[in-house]
């Protein structure tokens, strides 16, 4: 019975607005207070309709709606703890990262400076070495010259005491010499 005098009233206001407004023309204080209150009942009536048949799909729609903002508000929070934490943890690392930068650096440093001290010595020792063997090479060339000065001056004394020894040696002269050699040889096993 109530649904039927809703819409009764409601087609009555739709389908009669002029006896709503006719009031209007019967006097200035009267017709306002009667449109009032038909502005009034029209207002409760379209709240009331509008409660009735659109609160329940619109209730849902609010509770469904409320339940998604929840959701993606806690998938939300839930990507923002992970963001911070993932922001920490990369901070951590750069901050590590700094500290292995600056060990590496001091272990390339120590390592650059001991190879180039190591590399002083192999220098320092190659060059005394390089000396040694220039000072021995030069004295081994200089007996080796005086050698072969020798050996010339020998060779060029043979060739002057053969060429002497053939012109001015005669068969006397050698009997005496294989005399006074045998001499020598003699008195050299007496003493």
């Amino acid at each position: 019975m109530k649904k039927w005098l809703t819409s009764a009233a409601i087609l009555a206001a739709a389908f009669f607005p002029r006896a709503a407004l006719a009031a209007e023309g019967a006097g200035a204080e009267h017709g306002s207070w009667l449109l009032l209150l038909f502005f009034i009942i029209n207002f409760v009536l379209f709240v009331w309709v509008l409660a009735h048949y659109a609160g329940a799909p619109i209730r849902k729609f609010l509770a469904d709606r409320g339940v998604t903002i929840r959701t993606a508000l806690s998938r939300a929070s839930g990507a923002l703890a992970e963001a911070e934490d993932l922001a920490n943890k990369a901070a951590a690392r750069m901050a590590a990262l700094a500290t292995d930068l600056k060990k590496v650096a001091d272990e390339l440093e120590q390592e650059t400076a001991f190879q180039v001290g190591k590399v002083a010595e192999l220098a320092k020792s190659t060059a005394e070495r390089i000396h040694r063997d220039t000072e021995m090479s030069s004295s081994a060339l200089s007996e080796a010259a005086k050698r072969r000065v020798r050996a010339q001056l020998a060779e060029s004394a043979a060739t002057l005491a053969s060429g002497l020894i053939g012109r001015d040696f005669q068969p006397s002269d050698q009997g005496r010499l294989i005399d006074g050699f045998m001499d020598k040889l003699g008195n050299g096993d007496r003493r």
